[in-house]
């Protein structure tokens, strides 16, 4: 890690940094604090990989060794639960399988929540999770209403809608999905849930593993989603400080 980039981060957020397989590593604890470091990178051409829990996406090898991880662990609250428009908001780093624990006593339920995922939610967006219900391949792109992240240059954007009444245009919070950490840190997540009286209708979904191959054909593909993608990363990150392992 450059030496004078770190010696600032020491400085302003001295419990928020560690040492995990002898690579710093970052612990954000608000977007804020997320985007004073993506800004404090850039002044310094910093390096920067974005983790949740590390099962899928973690950094590996000796050319990490000079890098910075940020971890979303410890964005994990509950940010809000509003049962009548069935939507949950929560932090990046709250568990994936832990979301039905908190919302079954309002009556309702998350179909990836009952799944055995082991990671975050942001990490599960990251990697662009995914089921089989027996006849078709579910995204987790399709509950995702609205998300809030930081931009590589420390932009804070929350693109999205909580409701789908108001969605008008396209919805670019879809461009985290399967994005691996390379277009920003998505710090908060609002997803679509349902009513309990629908579970016993529903099919389990069975996860399929996660295919960064996937994400290498969407990030070079001729979509408008790649395009959105590419010229997000283009603007706002020139310097390529986000990297995939």
């Amino acid at each position: 890690m450059i030496a004078e980039f770190e010696n600032e981060i020491r400085e302003a957020y001295p419990e928020g940094i560690t040492w995990q397989k002898t690579i710093p590593t970052f612990h954000p604890e608000s977007a804020e604090e997320a985007a004073d470091i993506f800004r404090r990178s850039g002044k310094y051409g910093q390096k920067i990989f974005i983790s949740g829990f590390g099962n899928n996406i973690d950094p590996v090898g000796d050319r990490f060794a000079d890098w910075m991880v940020i971890k979303s662990d410890r964005l994990n609250d509950i940010k809000n639960i509003v049962p009548p428009d069935f939507y949950i908001t929560v932090g990046a780093g709250y568990p994936l399988k832990e979301i039905n624990q908190v919302i079954d006593e309002k009556n309702l339920w998350f179909p990836f929540s009952r799944s055995n995922y082991p990671g975050s939610c942001g990490g599960a967006l990251a990697v662009g999770l995914a089921g089989n219900d027996g006849d078709h391949t579910v995204p987790l792109s399709r509950y995702l209403l609205s998300v809030t992240a930081v931009l590589p240059d420390g932009s804070i954007v929350s693109p999205g809608a909580k409701t789908f009444k108001s969605v008008s245009g396209y919805d670019i919070s879809r461009i985290f999905f399967n994005s691996w950490g390379t277009v920003g840190l998505v710090t908060e997540l609002t997803f679509r849930v349902l009513p309990l009286s629908k579970l016993d209708q529903s099919p389990h979904l069975a996860l399929l593993g996660p295919d960064k191959k996937a994400f290498e054909e969407d990030i070079e593909g001729d979509s408008t989603l790649s395009e959105v993608c590419r010229r997000i990363r283009n603007e706002y990150d020139p310097g390529h400080l986000l990297q995939t392992a």
